[in-house]
């Protein structure tokens, strides 16, 4: 019988279980920044599908949770660096359509709760 592994893929993200939501978005925001300085298109996308990856093994709530702080955390972000990230959303979107998809889908659900969540789902569909 094959191992399963159950190692978080990103443990940054992993260790926000349970934080704070100040401390969480915060953390968002910094992560956010990392990525958007990433000087490569396809590299930046591929920074955040991992993370995108482990948001999407959390119970539902947590997932919601930390997608809501994400959202928090980027619309503070600097117009620049939203920019990249909306580019780097988009081009995920072809290693990974069904994550994607699914990330879509919880934003959706969001989309009352934080400005700007429809702005980046129209403006990563591709």
């Amino acid at each position: 019988m094959a191992k399963t592994d159950d190692r978080p893929l990103d443990v940054g993200l992993a260790a926000l279980r349970g934080n704070d939501e100040a401390s969480v978005i915060e953390w968002w925001k910094q992560r956010l920044a990392l990525i958007a300085a990433i000087p490569v298109e396809t590299a930046r996308a591929g920074a955040m599908v991992p993370q995108i990856r482990e948001l999407s093994r959390l119970p539902a709530a947590e997932r919601r949770r930390l997608t809501k702080a994400q959202m928090q955390a980027f619309v503070q972000l600097p117009r620049d660096q939203q920019e990249l990230i909306f580019v780097a959303r988009k081009t995920g979107r072809s290693i990974d359509p069904e994550l994607l998809a699914s990330d879509d889908a919880v934003l959706k659900a969001l989309s009352g709760e934080v400005a700007g969540i429809d702005d980046m789902l129209l403006r990563t569909r591709g």
